[in-house]
């Protein structure tokens, strides 16, 4: 009998290859866009809802990862409990005009890049980020199962998925519903949060090849539990802290 755990990595490893090779073309276009947000000392913004919060979590202050990152949060789209949360709160991710509101927070500009993150294709906040950041002028790349979005159409007053109203589309492959694991009669094992990191990080990854070509060093991070860490990104956090905009908590 298969062991459904090797089972798991194996399909996680496979849909991996699967992006680097049908999707080599975007993922190229994201370096190229995230390289020209870094050289000309812009922000790299991420914004998603529900466990794609998640991947907004990244790529902030991440040990061997850039400074100039900044997810774009709020807590009624964040998939953890609390006190006093509304069992409908989540819904709220569908409604359109919710983005527009954060938005207002974030001092996003022409030149920035932001990742968006939408498994599904059809959130309403995701759609309405995509063409927000045109309005603005931020490169929007978005990480989305096109087979997913595909097969349940938009419900967004535009008629478009989240595929079709950003500016780079990176497809993760993955099937409908998320989970990659069937059982009897259930399937299980969502793979969006493992395959969405690993797009994020070939791209900067990549980024920062391109910028070094350049000759442009980009800024980027150390562990906190090197010895020379804490010396190293105090200045990193200080030259981007009024640019990376903290959320707000309420009871």
């Amino acid at each position: 009998m298969m062991n459904k755990g090797k089972e798991f990595i194996d399909y996680a490893c496979d849909l991996m290859q699967t992006v680097w090779n049908k999707e080599g073309e975007n993922l190229e276009k994201a370096a190229q866009a995230l390289k020209n947000t870094i050289v000309n000392n812009g922000m790299i913004y991420s914004f998603g809802t529900g466990h794609s919060v998640i991947l907004c979590a990244e790529s902030y202050r991440r040990a061997g990862g850039l400074a100039n990152c900044c997810p774009i949060l709020d807590q009624r789209m964040m998939p953890f409990p609390r006190m006093g949360r509304d069992p409908n709160e989540g819904m709220i991710e569908r409604e359109e005009g919710i983005t527009a509101e954060i938005f207002k927070r974030y001092p996003l500009k022409k030149g920035d890049t932001m990742f968006v993150f939408c498994y599904g294709g059809k959130n309403a906040t995701s759609i309405d980020a995509c063409l927000l950041c045109k309005e603005l002028g931020v490169t929007t790349i978005c990480i989305s199962s096109v087979a997913h979005a595909l097969s349940v159409g938009s419900t967004h007053s535009s008629g478009l998925l989240a595929h079709q109203a950003c500016d780079i589309s990176i497809d993760n492959h993955g099937r409908p519903g998320d989970a990659s694991l069937d059982f009897d009669g259930f399937t299980f094992g969502p793979i969006s949060t493992i395959i969405g990191a690993a797009i994020v990080e070939a791209v900067c990854s990549r980024a920062v090849e391109l910028a070094l070509a350049e000759g442009y060093t980009p800024d980027v991070l150390l562990s906190a539990n090197l010895p020379a860490g804490d010396a190293h990104n105090r200045p990193l956090y200080e030259k981007y802290e009024d640019r990376v905009i903290k959320y707000e908590v309420t009871p």
